[in-house]
Protein backbone atom coordinates (compact mmCIF):
# COMPACT_ATOMS: atom_id res chain seq x y z
CA UNK A 1 0.00 0.00 0.00
CA UNK A 2 1.57 3.40 -0.80
CA UNK A 3 1.31 6.01 1.68
CA UNK A 4 0.56 9.70 1.08
CA UNK A 5 0.77 12.85 3.60
CA UNK A 6 -2.39 14.62 3.58
CA UNK A 7 -1.25 17.36 2.29
CA UNK A 8 1.34 15.59 -0.09
CA UNK A 9 -2.59 13.76 -1.28
CA UNK A 10 -3.63 16.86 -2.25
CA UNK A 11 -0.79 18.23 -3.94
CA UNK A 12 -0.47 15.08 -6.51
CA UNK A 13 -4.35 15.35 -7.04
CA UNK A 14 -4.27 18.28 -8.73
CA UNK A 15 -0.77 18.15 -10.51
CA UNK A 16 -0.52 18.78 -14.06
CA UNK A 17 0.88 15.67 -16.27
CA UNK A 18 3.94 18.12 -18.00
CA UNK A 19 6.49 19.62 -15.71
CA UNK A 20 7.01 22.91 -15.94
CA UNK A 21 9.94 24.32 -17.95
CA UNK A 22 12.70 24.49 -16.07
CA UNK A 23 13.58 28.22 -17.36
CA UNK A 24 10.21 29.48 -16.62
CA UNK A 25 11.71 32.35 -15.13
CA UNK A 26 9.74 32.07 -11.58
CA UNK A 27 10.77 32.77 -8.48
CA UNK A 28 12.33 29.34 -6.75
CA UNK A 29 11.11 29.16 -3.35
CA UNK A 30 12.41 26.21 -0.62
CA UNK A 31 9.36 24.89 1.55
CA UNK A 32 9.96 26.05 5.54
CA UNK A 33 8.84 22.53 6.68
CA UNK A 34 8.97 18.83 5.30
CA UNK A 35 4.66 18.10 5.77
CA UNK A 36 4.87 17.56 1.95
CA UNK A 37 5.93 14.20 1.14
CA UNK A 38 5.22 11.30 -0.66
CA UNK A 39 5.63 7.69 0.75
CA UNK A 40 6.06 4.22 -1.26
CA UNK A 41 6.05 0.64 -0.64
CA UNK A 42 8.71 -0.61 -2.48
CA UNK A 43 10.96 -3.05 -0.69
CA UNK A 44 14.93 -2.85 -1.39
CA UNK A 45 14.33 -0.41 -3.73
CA UNK A 46 16.89 1.98 -2.37
CA UNK A 47 16.54 5.13 -4.85
CA UNK A 48 19.25 7.26 -6.21
CA UNK A 49 18.25 8.98 -9.07
CA UNK A 50 14.58 11.03 -9.69
CA UNK A 51 13.42 12.03 -12.61
CA UNK A 52 9.80 13.29 -14.10
CA UNK A 53 8.22 11.51 -17.04
CA UNK A 54 7.41 14.41 -19.59
CA UNK A 55 4.28 13.13 -21.27
CA UNK A 56 2.52 11.13 -17.86
CA UNK A 57 3.79 12.93 -15.29
CA UNK A 58 5.40 9.76 -13.40
CA UNK A 59 7.96 10.41 -10.94
CA UNK A 60 11.26 7.88 -12.64
CA UNK A 61 13.50 6.69 -10.09
CA UNK A 62 16.54 3.98 -10.39
CA UNK A 63 17.82 1.50 -7.93
CA UNK A 64 20.86 1.16 -6.33
CA UNK A 65 19.70 -2.39 -4.63
CA UNK A 66 17.85 -3.71 -7.34
CA UNK A 67 19.46 -2.48 -11.05
CA UNK A 68 16.12 -1.21 -12.32
CA UNK A 69 14.14 1.59 -12.97
CA UNK A 70 10.52 1.90 -12.00
CA UNK A 71 7.77 4.64 -13.02
CA UNK A 72 5.24 5.59 -10.01
CA UNK A 73 1.86 7.19 -11.54
CA UNK A 74 0.31 10.46 -10.04
CA UNK A 75 -2.30 8.38 -8.12
CA UNK A 76 0.73 6.22 -6.57
CA UNK A 77 1.03 3.12 -8.78
CA UNK A 78 4.94 1.82 -9.30
CA UNK A 79 5.60 -0.30 -12.23
CA UNK A 80 8.99 -1.67 -13.39
CA UNK A 81 10.03 0.56 -16.35
CA UNK A 82 13.57 -0.96 -17.20
CA UNK A 83 14.33 -4.52 -16.20
CA UNK A 84 17.91 -4.89 -18.15
CA UNK A 85 19.95 -8.26 -16.67
CA UNK A 86 23.23 -5.96 -17.19
CA UNK A 87 22.36 -3.43 -14.71
CA UNK A 88 24.03 -3.47 -11.57
CA UNK A 89 22.97 -0.60 -9.31
CA UNK A 90 21.03 1.82 -11.50
CA UNK A 91 22.75 5.11 -10.32
CA UNK A 92 21.97 8.54 -11.93
CA UNK A 93 19.48 8.52 -14.64
CA UNK A 94 18.21 11.74 -17.06
CA UNK A 95 15.13 11.79 -19.50
CA UNK A 96 15.77 13.36 -23.02
CA UNK A 97 12.43 14.28 -23.76
CA UNK A 98 13.32 15.89 -27.43
CA UNK A 99 14.58 12.22 -28.43
CA UNK A 100 12.29 10.24 -26.14
CA UNK A 101 15.32 8.52 -24.38
CA UNK A 102 16.15 7.78 -20.95
CA UNK A 103 19.62 7.28 -20.03
CA UNK A 104 20.81 5.43 -16.92
CA UNK A 105 24.42 4.75 -15.29
CA UNK A 106 25.01 1.83 -14.58
CA UNK A 107 27.95 1.29 -11.56
CA UNK A 108 28.83 -1.10 -8.50
CA UNK A 109 29.64 -0.38 -5.45
CA UNK A 110 28.82 -4.11 -4.09
CA UNK A 111 25.44 -3.37 -2.83
CA UNK A 112 23.06 -4.29 -5.42
CA UNK A 113 21.56 -8.11 -5.62
CA UNK A 114 23.71 -7.99 -9.40
CA UNK A 115 26.94 -7.09 -7.94
CA UNK A 116 29.79 -8.91 -8.51
CA UNK A 117 32.96 -8.26 -6.23
CA UNK A 118 35.34 -8.76 -9.04
CA UNK A 119 33.45 -6.05 -10.57
CA UNK A 120 32.91 -3.28 -7.31
CA UNK A 121 34.39 0.27 -8.61
CA UNK A 122 35.00 -1.24 -12.52
CA UNK A 123 32.07 -1.50 -13.80
CA UNK A 124 30.84 1.57 -15.78
CA UNK A 125 28.49 1.88 -18.53
CA UNK A 126 25.80 4.42 -19.56
CA UNK A 127 22.65 2.32 -20.91
CA UNK A 128 20.12 4.24 -22.93
CA UNK A 129 16.75 3.30 -23.62
CA UNK A 130 13.25 4.31 -25.34
CA UNK A 131 11.24 6.30 -22.73
CA UNK A 132 8.33 5.16 -23.99
CA UNK A 133 8.58 1.68 -24.19
CA UNK A 134 11.82 0.80 -21.95
CA UNK A 135 13.61 -0.87 -25.16
CA UNK A 136 17.26 -0.86 -24.81
CA UNK A 137 18.77 1.68 -27.58
CA UNK A 138 22.57 1.44 -26.87
CA UNK A 139 25.03 -0.03 -24.27
CA UNK A 140 28.22 2.09 -24.11
CA UNK A 141 30.73 0.92 -21.58
CA UNK A 142 32.66 3.35 -20.40
CA UNK A 143 35.44 0.98 -18.40
CA UNK A 144 38.11 1.14 -20.78
CA UNK A 145 38.11 4.95 -21.05
CA UNK A 146 40.06 5.29 -17.47
CA UNK A 147 41.68 2.13 -17.26
CA UNK A 148 43.94 1.86 -14.20
CA UNK A 149 41.58 3.86 -11.79
CA UNK A 150 38.69 2.47 -9.81
CA UNK A 151 35.33 4.11 -11.39
CA UNK A 152 31.86 4.74 -10.72
CA UNK A 153 29.68 6.51 -13.44
CA UNK A 154 27.37 8.86 -10.65
CA UNK A 155 25.30 11.69 -12.22
CA UNK A 156 25.04 12.43 -16.13
CA UNK A 157 23.07 15.05 -17.77
CA UNK A 158 22.23 15.85 -21.90
CA UNK A 159 23.11 19.17 -23.66
CA UNK A 160 21.07 20.15 -26.46
CA UNK A 161 22.41 17.92 -29.51
CA UNK A 162 22.18 14.58 -27.28
CA UNK A 163 25.31 14.23 -26.22
CA UNK A 164 26.10 12.70 -22.51
CA UNK A 165 27.77 13.74 -19.77
CA UNK A 166 28.79 11.21 -17.01
CA UNK A 167 30.94 12.39 -14.16
CA UNK A 168 33.16 9.72 -12.83
CA UNK A 169 33.11 9.77 -8.87
CA UNK A 170 35.72 8.03 -8.83
CA UNK A 171 38.59 8.80 -11.77
CA UNK A 172 38.49 12.09 -11.75
CA UNK A 173 36.73 12.38 -15.23
CA UNK A 174 33.60 13.32 -16.66
CA UNK A 175 32.58 11.20 -19.71
CA UNK A 176 30.82 12.44 -23.10
CA UNK A 177 28.65 9.62 -25.12
CA UNK A 178 27.43 11.09 -28.42
CA UNK A 179 23.67 9.99 -29.70
CA UNK A 180 25.11 7.30 -31.70
CA UNK A 181 27.04 5.85 -28.66
CA UNK A 182 30.73 6.60 -29.30
CA UNK A 183 32.53 7.32 -25.76
CA UNK A 184 35.36 9.39 -24.59
CA UNK A 185 36.96 11.42 -21.68
CA UNK A 186 35.57 14.79 -22.38
CA UNK A 187 37.67 16.06 -18.87
CA UNK A 188 39.65 14.73 -16.29
CA UNK A 189 41.88 17.21 -13.75
CA UNK A 190 43.67 16.23 -10.55
CA UNK A 191 41.78 18.64 -9.33
CA UNK A 192 38.88 16.30 -9.08
CA UNK A 193 40.39 13.82 -6.69
CA UNK A 194 39.81 13.87 -3.17
CA UNK A 195 38.66 11.80 -0.26
CA UNK A 196 36.06 9.08 -0.98
CA UNK A 197 33.19 10.01 -3.60
CA UNK A 198 34.55 13.56 -5.66
CA UNK A 199 32.51 14.76 -8.90
CA UNK A 200 28.91 13.83 -8.57
CA UNK A 201 25.92 16.03 -9.54
CA UNK A 202 25.98 17.67 -12.99
CA UNK A 203 23.74 20.11 -15.28
CA UNK A 204 24.12 21.44 -18.44
CA UNK A 205 23.36 25.18 -18.51
CA UNK A 206 21.79 26.81 -21.78
CA UNK A 207 24.37 29.57 -22.03
CA UNK A 208 26.91 26.43 -23.15
CA UNK A 209 28.13 24.87 -20.32
CA UNK A 210 28.47 22.43 -17.42
CA UNK A 211 27.67 22.84 -13.52
CA UNK A 212 29.31 20.51 -12.24
CA UNK A 213 29.64 19.37 -8.40
CA UNK A 214 32.38 17.93 -6.22
CA UNK A 215 31.11 15.67 -3.06
CA UNK A 216 33.90 15.68 -0.83
CA UNK A 217 35.02 19.22 -0.77
CA UNK A 218 31.89 21.14 -1.72
CA UNK A 219 33.13 22.52 -4.84
CA UNK A 220 31.29 23.92 -7.80
CA UNK A 221 32.77 24.08 -11.18
CA UNK A 222 31.76 25.68 -14.31
CA UNK A 223 32.95 23.79 -17.93
CA UNK A 224 32.11 25.04 -20.95
CA UNK A 225 30.96 22.60 -23.73
CA UNK A 226 33.47 24.30 -26.66
CA UNK A 227 36.82 24.45 -24.25
CA UNK A 228 36.43 22.06 -21.37
CA UNK A 229 39.89 22.45 -20.18
CA UNK A 230 39.30 26.01 -19.54
CA UNK A 231 37.07 25.32 -16.33
CA UNK A 232 36.63 27.60 -13.29
CA UNK A 233 35.46 27.17 -9.83
CA UNK A 234 32.67 29.02 -8.86
CA UNK A 235 33.31 30.93 -5.68
CA UNK A 236 31.07 30.40 -3.01
CA UNK A 237 30.33 31.77 0.44
CA UNK A 238 31.34 28.07 2.12
CA UNK A 239 32.33 25.07 0.94
CA UNK A 240 28.80 22.69 -0.12
CA UNK A 241 30.47 19.67 1.73
CA UNK A 242 28.38 16.20 0.88
CA UNK A 243 26.75 17.91 -3.00
CA UNK A 244 24.76 14.73 -4.19
CA UNK A 245 22.61 15.91 -7.08
CA UNK A 246 21.80 19.54 -8.66
CA UNK A 247 18.46 20.92 -9.58
CA UNK A 248 18.94 23.86 -12.49
CA UNK A 249 15.48 25.24 -11.49
CA UNK A 250 16.37 28.53 -14.04
CA UNK A 251 19.01 29.94 -15.46
CA UNK A 252 20.34 31.80 -12.40
CA UNK A 253 19.15 29.18 -9.56
CA UNK A 254 20.82 26.38 -8.59
CA UNK A 255 19.06 23.64 -6.21
CA UNK A 256 22.12 21.88 -4.35
CA UNK A 257 21.61 18.30 -2.40
CA UNK A 258 24.06 17.15 0.27
CA UNK A 259 23.94 14.53 2.78
CA UNK A 260 27.47 13.22 4.28
CA UNK A 261 31.05 13.15 2.73
CA UNK A 262 34.66 13.59 4.33
CA UNK A 263 32.80 13.49 7.88
CA UNK A 264 30.76 16.39 7.49
CA UNK A 265 27.02 15.47 8.01
CA UNK A 266 25.40 18.04 6.21
CA UNK A 267 21.90 16.96 5.49
CA UNK A 268 20.77 20.55 4.02
CA UNK A 269 19.72 21.68 0.42
CA UNK A 270 20.80 25.01 -0.81
CA UNK A 271 18.95 27.70 -2.86
CA UNK A 272 21.92 29.42 -4.81
CA UNK A 273 21.75 32.07 -6.62
CA UNK A 274 24.24 34.12 -9.22
CA UNK A 275 24.33 37.22 -10.79
CA UNK A 276 27.63 37.01 -12.98
CA UNK A 277 26.95 33.87 -14.96
CA UNK A 278 28.22 31.86 -12.25
CA UNK A 279 31.74 33.12 -11.71
CA UNK A 280 30.21 33.18 -8.21
CA UNK A 281 27.18 32.53 -6.25
CA UNK A 282 25.02 33.26 -2.92
CA UNK A 283 23.28 30.75 -0.56
CA UNK A 284 19.74 32.21 -0.63
CA UNK A 285 17.99 29.94 0.84
CA UNK A 286 18.20 26.65 2.85
CA UNK A 287 15.73 23.66 3.83
CA UNK A 288 16.73 20.93 6.23
CA UNK A 289 16.36 17.70 5.72
CA UNK A 290 17.52 15.59 8.48
CA UNK A 291 19.35 12.11 8.06
CA UNK A 292 17.43 10.00 5.22
CA UNK A 293 20.40 10.80 2.58
CA UNK A 294 18.77 12.75 -0.22
CA UNK A 295 20.33 12.36 -3.46
CA UNK A 296 18.64 13.99 -6.47
CA UNK A 297 15.85 16.01 -7.48
CA UNK A 298 13.62 16.76 -10.09
CA UNK A 299 10.87 19.36 -11.17
CA UNK A 300 7.17 18.38 -11.82
CA UNK A 301 4.39 20.84 -12.17
CA UNK A 302 6.41 23.96 -10.77
CA UNK A 303 7.35 21.74 -7.84
CA UNK A 304 11.00 20.84 -6.62
CA UNK A 305 10.98 17.06 -5.03
CA UNK A 306 13.50 15.27 -4.12
CA UNK A 307 14.73 11.47 -3.71
CA UNK A 308 14.70 10.26 0.21
CA UNK A 309 16.74 6.91 -0.31
CA UNK A 310 18.39 6.61 2.78
CA UNK A 311 21.56 4.83 1.23
CA UNK A 312 23.46 5.39 4.06
CA UNK A 313 21.85 2.64 5.74
CA UNK A 314 22.07 -0.06 2.89
CA UNK A 315 25.74 -1.28 3.97
CA UNK A 316 24.43 -1.74 7.51
CA UNK A 317 21.26 -3.91 6.52
CA UNK A 318 23.51 -6.04 4.17
CA UNK A 319 25.48 -7.31 6.97
CA UNK A 320 22.40 -8.18 8.73
CA UNK A 321 22.67 -4.84 11.30
CA UNK A 322 18.90 -3.96 10.38
CA UNK A 323 16.46 -4.96 8.24
CA UNK A 324 16.58 -4.20 4.70
CA UNK A 325 14.18 -0.52 3.58
CA UNK A 326 10.51 -1.88 2.76
CA UNK A 327 9.64 1.45 1.65
CA UNK A 328 11.08 5.33 0.57
CA UNK A 329 9.94 8.74 0.52
CA UNK A 330 9.47 11.97 -2.24
CA UNK A 331 9.81 14.93 -0.86
CA UNK A 332 8.62 18.40 -1.96
CA UNK A 333 11.10 21.01 -1.39
CA UNK A 334 9.71 23.79 -3.05
CA UNK A 335 8.32 25.18 -6.00
CA UNK A 336 9.27 27.98 -8.94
Amino acid sequence: MTVFSTKALAIFSTALMISTPAFAGKAVTLAKDDSAFLAYDAPSLYPEGIETHPTTGEFILGSIRKGKVVAISPEGKVRDLIQDERLRSAVGIRVDAERGRLLVNNSDYGVAERSAPSDKFDTVALAIYDLATGEPLHYVDLSGLRPDEKRFANDLTVDEDGNAYVTDSLAAAIYKVTPDGQASVFLTNERFRGEGFNLNGIQTHPEGYLLVAKKSDGSLFKVPLDAPENFSEVKLPKALIGTDGLVLADANTLVAITNVASGVQSDTIFKLTTNDDWESAKIADTFDTGNVYATTGTLRDGKIFVSYGRLNTLGGSLKGETPLLDSFRIQEIGSK
